[in-house]
């Protein structure tokens, strides 16, 4: 199994467009095991590369990594933007997020990526987890990672359109409220919008979001989030020290 560094800068080549943007986080922990390399699926949803669209993929679990992989072959390139700190399984009694089938994917991917030699400047497919907020009411030392994309985690419109980006497809069932925040700016901007849920992408008009570019916008969400001293998101809810005091246990 090749190791972490090889296996990011395989995701993100070097001097290629848009690949500052893959997070690291995870490749900060190598899979205990790959087992088989997932097939990857045929897209219904779009035929060919449009140059001046780029995807949103906002899938579950590892199903991001292998329609990105599908979109690789048809010119694409996708970029992973998940943020949350894998850990191996049985290492905490129960993770908010389960990343272990994402880490295995993507290390399990990243020969065949580097081998389709895409373009310099092939329009970015970028790869998020639907889950990544999944519903949590973690016990004192339970893993949270969950975790949020923000506006800074993806190019700006200014800059999408400088490099000739003018349309952005979402392929997804439901838009969620962080990604509603970055859509936004998007559109507000002239870069249209439109979603597909497996089927051909229709237009798709956004309304203003809550607290839309509140400065207590990022504040509050990451206030209900834990940061991790690697990068990204996870770490044990701490066990209670006595009243009114936590700690780690």
């Amino acid at each position: 199994m090749i190791g972490k560094m090889e296996a990011y800068q395989r995701w993100a080549p070097y001097g290629k467009l848009w690949t500052e943007w893959v997070k690291p986080v995870s490749f900060s922990n190598a899979p205990m095991e790959l087992g088989t390399t997932p097939d990857i699926p045929k897209l219904t949803w779009i035929s060919q590369r449009d140059r001046s669209a780029a995807i949103i993929l906002d899938l579950p679990a590892e199903a991001g990594v292998l329609e990105g992989m599908a979109l690789a072959h048809i010119g694409y390139r996708p970029i992973p933007l998940y943020n949350g700190v894998f850990m191996p399984d049985g290492f905490f009694s129960m993770s908010a997020v389960q990343v272990g089938e994402i880490v295995k994917a993507l290390w399990a991917f990243a020969p065949k990526l580097s081998k389709l030699r895409l373009e310099h400047d092939a329009p970015p497919a970028f790869l998020l987890d639907s889950n990544r907020m999944h519903a949590f009411h973690g016990r004192p030392g339970d893993y949270d990672n969950r975790w949020n994309v923000f506006p800074q985690d993806m190019p700006s419109a200014s800059y999408m359109k400088g490099k000739g980006i003018s349309s952005v497809v979402v392929r997804t069932q439901t838009i969620q409220d962080d990604l509603a925040h970055i859509l936004y700016r998007y559109q507000s901007q002239g870069i249209s919008i439109a979603i597909s849920d497996g089927a051909k992408p229709k237009q798709l008009t956004l309304s203003k979001p809550s607290k839309f570019k509140s400065l207590f916008y990022r504040f509050g969400v990451i206030l209900g989030l834990r940061r991790n001293a690697t990068g990204g998101f996870g770490a044990k809810v701490p066990e209670p020290r006595g009243e009114g005091h936590y700690g780690y246990g």
